[in-house]
């Protein structure tokens, strides 16, 4: 296994570089190596200097941008430091939505406009522009922040992911002779759990025998209490990644007893790809500081460590469609003082968010409240933006903020059928139209909400009342 881990970061990956013209990749990895041990001051500096010259782009470059600011007051010369760009207004997805032509920089090369698209955790899709060296800086980001899990290039790697588009593509020989070349790679769809799946995904990893899993932190805390309920005996990785929703401590502690392994702890999000990772000391989460500049802001003030507020992002590095202020959609709060693993990067103490639920049918089966969300209205955008509540087995509740072109037919026809394909044929369809779906008191929108707990978790949380009677 080492010689092929070797020989794909070696000799393979960098050869699939250069064919593809995506030799920037290994440049940019490169200068991410160096400077994550930068002081302070320097970090900060380079992040103003980038700062001031994206608004500066998307001031002269943007009609969005410029007429924002002028309406705003603001000019790019304003940013003297990075504290100044808290008077510079705030991007929510609506902005993006409604203005996203505009945003794109005027004269920029169609063909290097790469589309990307995410649902969001309102489940209201949203399209953006990435230009090709900022597609390469995010690959080179996303392994520096790897190797912080003791994951390089060439590993064997496990996924528990919920997101189908990012796994393996079907194919013939060809993408299995790549995949093995390029990434040796084994994926488990978790938007469609069932008891079946987890046991026999467990016995595929024993005989894949990956060396890292990168999973949602929901799916990975599923399967470990159901392969501990069950008493079956987990494959141990060198390490887990968790991503993509929020890592509760009991949920960390859970997979790593079962596992036998450390998790580490990543937040991102497609607009702008890894926002911060946990390094081996797992205290907080290094920001990816040369590429983005994090701002955590409360009551319309710059807010101090430990102290919670919304989380905004700016993508240093995408000129293409710049993102300014860009509101993620969660809260968190910053650590303070230094990391002992030497790094000056920024560090968030935690992120408040991301927990999501999964659904349950009436025969077993568990689907991803996001993956259902997405899968309604990744394809039907006219439906608008939904909620989805569970008060029972089998059952679920739409609530609905309908879309502009809304059709209530067609459109209510799709929902039953999408909750039925993937919760099975009995299922219990319900929904209500509503003028507003609220975020909830922490400032984060949940888009799935379920009182139901799967099978095996009532088991074993029934054995474990019975066993202290």
């Amino acid at each position: 296994m080492d010689i092929q881990r070797r020989f794909i970061g070696r000799v393979s990956l960098p050869a699939y570089a250069w064919l593809k013209g995506t030799t920037a990749q290994f440049r940019h990895l490169r200068e991410f190596e160096a400077s994550q041990r930068l002081p302070v001051d320097e970090i900060r500096a380079r992040q103003l200097s980038r700062l001031r010259a994206l608004v500066d782009h998307a001031y002269r470059r943007c009609p969005y941008y410029r007429e924002r600011y002028d309406r705003a007051g603001v000019v790019p010369s304003d940013l003297r430091s990075l504290e100044d760009l808290n008077a510079f207004p705030i991007l929510d997805k609506g902005d993006i939505r409604a203005h996203g032509d505009d945003m794109v920089s005027s004269d920029w090369p169609e063909g290097d406009l790469i589309p990307n698209y995410t649902g969001g955790s309102t489940g209201t899709p949203l399209e953006f522009y990435l230009s090709r060296d900022r597609k390469d800086s995010r690959w080179a980001a996303t392994v520096r922040h790897n190797r912080w899990a003791g994951w390089d290039l060439g590993e064997r790697v496990a996924y528990f992911w919920g997101a189908i588009s990012d796994g393996p593509a079907p194919g013939g020989w060809r993408r299995r002779l790549r995949h093995a070349l390029l990434e040796p790679q084994l994926f488990l769809n978790t938007a469609n759990l069932t008891e079946a799946g987890m046991a026999g995904f467990n016995e595929a990893m024993k005989r894949f025998r990956p060396n890292v899993v990168l999973a949602y932190a929901r799916s990975a805390a599923m399967i470990a209490r159901y392969l501990r309920a069950r008493g079956i005996p987990a494959y141990r990785p060198r390490a887990i990644v968790t991503s993509a929703e929020m890592l509760e401590p009991e949920d960390r502690q859970v997979i790593q007893e079962v596992f036998g392994c450390p998790v580490f702890n990543r937040y991102g999000c497609r607009e702008v790809s890894v926002i911060a990772s946990e390094c081996e000391e797992r205290r907080g989460l290094h920001t990816m500081a040369e590429c983005l500049h994090v701002e955590i802001v409360r009551d319309g003030k710059l807010a101090e460590a430990g102290q919670d507020g919304e989380i905004l992002v700016t993508d240093l590095a995408n000129l293409a469609m710049p993102l300014i202020r860009y509101r993620i959609g969660d809260v968190g709060a910053w650590e303070g003082g230094r990391c002992e693993c030497g790094r000056e990067l920024p560090r968030l103490r935690h992120v408040a968010g991301r927990a999501t639920d999964f659904l349950v049918g009436h025969d077993g089966r568990m689907v991803s409240g996001p993956f259902l969300t997405l899968a309604a209205v990744g394809v039907r955008p006219s439906i608008g933006q939904l909620q989805i509540e569970q008060e029972r087995i089998g059952q679920v509740h739409f609530r609905i903020k309908r879309g502009s072109r809304f059709q209530a037919a067609e459109d209510l026809e799709f929902l039953v059928a999408a909750a039925r394909t993937y919760l099975g044929e009995t299922a219990e369809v319900g929904w209500e139209f509503v003028d507003e779906i609220p975020s909830e008191a922490s400032g984060k929108f949940l888009f799935c909400k379920s009182k139901v707990s799967p099978a095996f978790l009532r088991d074993s949380i029934e054995a474990s009342g019975a066993d202290r009677k």
